[in-house]
């Protein structure tokens, strides 16, 4: 379950927004107006996350309401527009008006998957620790780096927060190793040299019809989003309708 008296930076998650930048020693005054703690988001997100997957991962074949906390949390808190922009590189410039909204709404739409997947390991005894909270290289963003243990398994899980229309949002995720943004900028550079922006399109689409949160563990989480070669023919991701049950 999630147990708030584990967080090792608790001192300093307790200052607020202020303490944190000035900790960090964060010029990110949008943070502080804003009157968020970055580090604070990804705890009340990992608090809600254990009380609803915590009860239902192992026990109900139901995913439903965990897809929907999950597509919520999403809209609510990433800065899915600005990780497409980062996943999507120049080659977002070959997109007329509306494949980029398709291309947008699919982003919005992988991420929720990704996040799902990564509460998808919780279960009622598993712990949430927060080992590290600091600023990024050029002082743009909060990183946060976080511990999950599940039943013996440690998962280690690094957050990027950023300040994004006067909201604090998450801007990546990286588990297993695994790089949501970058690990996506490949596979889209790799469908847009093949097929242009339809490519793009139809690698996205692709991914979300595809669930490895149902029945995989780890290694095949890993080579599911990693795209070893391509995305559309990799072996290890088997068709797994969105609709699926455990």
């Amino acid at each position: 379950m999630f147990k708030p008296t584990t967080l090792s930076r608790r001192q300093t998650l307790a200052l607020g927004a202020g303490g944190v930048l000035f900790l960090g020693g964060l010029p990110l005054t949008a943070f502080a107006k804003a009157g968020e703690d970055p580090a604070a988001i990804i705890t009340s997100i990992a608090g809600d996350a254990f009380g609803l997957f915590g009860k239902l991962n192992g026990v109900s074949g139901d995913w439903s309401s965990r897809r929907s906390w999950a597509e919520d949390v999403t809209k609510a808190r990433f800065a899915t527009k600005v990780m497409g922009e980062k996943a999507g590189g120049v080659f977002l410039n070959e997109f007329d008006t509306i494949k980029r909204r398709t291309f947008d709404k699919l982003i919005e739409e992988v991420v929720s998957e990704f996040i799902l997947d990564i509460f998808a390991v919780y279960e009622t005894n598993t712990t949430f620790n927060v080992d590290r909270v600091r600023p990024n290289r050029s002082n743009t963003a909060v990183i946060m780096d976080s511990t999950v243990v599940s039943s013996g398994d440690t998962y280690k899980v690094k957050w990027t927060v950023i300040e994004d229309g006067g909201k604090c949002k998450i801007s990546d995720v990286s588990i297993f190793g695994l790089n949501l943004v970058s690990d996506f900028r490949g596979a889209i550079e790799k469908s847009f040299r093949a097929d242009g922006q339809a490519g793009v399109i139809a690698m996205l689409q692709q991914h979300i019809r595809q669930s490895p949160h149902c029945d995989r563990g780890e290694q095949q989480l890993r080579a599911f989003h990693r795209f070893p070669a391509s995305p559309l023919s990799d072996p290890a991701a088997a068709p797994c309708r969105r609709d699926c049950r455990e």
